[in-house]
């Protein structure tokens, strides 16, 4: 997120806003008094760590496989275009956005796989509009991350599209004037900042940014698809992935991983829907149909932090079809041959304290994602905030912390590495998380 996020991070911060939110909404005194004493109790000393961690749904294995598969193969080489990556493809959601912005979610995530070993520069692609290489589309940033032997090979894909939404947010650009800013108590404007910053890019996504989003996504995972590390220059300017001879050459050969936060998740999705919908325009383009033909057999894993699906279906368009995931999935699945992936894991985190994130039922699925994406759902439920007590008046979490926290949590990070409802989890999964199996003959 922007920098006054990055303010509302901190304790102090965090801090003066429960109080002034307390008193100025609630004007209760006895209500400031027990936030009060509950934040000093929060700094006093260490406790046991009881937040709660919950994974639910269909098991699902994390990242660590993927690289598990090299193990067997000869260590890395710069030009070894035959050699298998795993490409991890993050998005981010709501607010101003700069390259980078992602470290501490990746270190999180290759800390927990061993992957202590990174490119000594990222390379990066300035995306641009396939039909118009003069509309910029943000910036593409490329990490490289091995282990000690060099035989596991992870690129980390960093998509910062918020350039796209920046100009919908010049209609209010004259809040920023001081005319405006010294009529506001510091904590008000602190808060004025932070709603001005996020508030627009969902309305700007489902009106007219919404196109350039989906496009910014597409041209991330072409290139992904399209190109390995060594094939790139550490620069690459004023070029778009197109359909030509490489498109889609490495769907064969690499793991693709996508993790979004928060609006991240919806655009995700509707850009996967999209493709769906459009594999059937472009059966007379080979390179196309010789990438639909190889996604038709590939699982993929969506990890999505702080899940807004819910939230943001509002105002979308119904997919074509829905409620009959048996007909294209599974071995002897009649319309086999029409689906997009053989299965899609969606893994939906969310904080119950977050105000802006949801999990996602399977009837929800059933009605609102397209059956032939073969979507299959795991629910984490998890406290990313702390739930402190305030003395007989209730019990509170920061709300902005829930959906903020993700990135440096180490449970996210063994979730996303090694999985979960299975004997192989990450040991902080095993301590920490509760596993709740479902069975569908249950039902029966």
């Amino acid at each position: 997120m922007s920098r006054f996020v990055v303010d509302f991070r901190s304790r102090h911060a965090s801090t003066v806003v429960i109080l002034a939110v307390s008193v100025l909404l609630t004007g209760c005194a006895s209500i400031a008094k027990g936030v009060t004493e509950a934040v000093l109790e929060s700094g006093s000393g260490e406790t046991e760590d009881t937040r709660m961690c919950e994974a639910e749904g269909v098991p699902f294995e994390g990242i660590e496989p993927y690289l598990a598969r090299q193990d067997s193969l000869p260590p890395i080489g710069d030009a070894d275009s035959s050699r298998p990556q795993v490409k991890v493809i993050y998005v981010h959601g709501m607010g101003t956005q700069r390259p980078g912005h992602s470290i501490e979610l990746m270190q999180n995530l290759t800390r927990s796989l061993a992957l202590d070993i990174r490119s000594p520069r990222p390379k990066t692609i300035s995306l641009v509009h396939p039909k118009n290489s003069s509309e910029p589309l943000g910036d593409l940033t490329l990490f490289r991350f091995t282990d000690e032997d060099r035989k596991r090979d992870l690129i980390f894909y960093e998509l910062t599209w918020s350039l796209i939404t920046q100009p919908s947010k010049e209609a209010i650009a004259f809040d920023e004037s001081d005319v405006y800013r010294a009529r506001r108590a510091s904590v008000n404007q602190t808060m004025r900042d932070f709603i001005n910053d996020v508030a627009p890019d969902p309305i700007a996504f489902a009106g007219n940014r919404r196109e350039l989003i989906l496009s910014a996504i597409g041209q991330s995972s072409c290139w992904a698809l399209s190109t390995t590390w060594s094939q790139l220059p550490e620069s690459t300017t004023g070029q778009a992935c197109k359909l030509d001879g490489d498109f889609g050459s490495r769907a064969a050969i690499d793991d693709i991983v996508f993790v979004t936060h928060s609006l991240g998740s919806r655009a995700i999705l509707d850009s996967l829907q999209r493709s769906v919908r459009g594999v059937a325009n472009v059966r007379d383009n080979r390179d196309a149909q010789r990438l639909a033909d190889v996604l038709r057999e590939r699982e993929l894993q969506l990890f999505m932090l702080s899940n807004q699906l819910p939230l943001l279906e509002a105002g979308q368009d119904p997919q074509e079809i829905t409620g009959a995931v048996e007909e294209f999935c599974g071995l002897d699945a009649p319309r086999s041959s029409e689906r997009f992936f053989k299965s899609l894991q969606l893994v939906a985190f969310s904080d119950p304290n977050d105000v802006m994130s949801y999990s996602i039922p399977e009837t929800w699925v059933e009605h609102y994602v397209d059956s032939r994406l073969c979507p299959k759902v795991t629910n984490v439920t998890v406290n990313i905030s702390s739930v402190k007590s305030l003395f007989g008046l209730g019990t509170f979490a920061n709300p902005l912390k829930a959906h903020t926290g993700y990135d440096a949590d180490e449970r996210i990070g063994g979730l996303m590495a090694r999985g979960a409802g299975h004997a192989d989890v990450a040991p902080i999964v095993r301590e920490r998380c509760t596993w709740i199996a479902t069975d569908e003959s249950l039902m029966r």
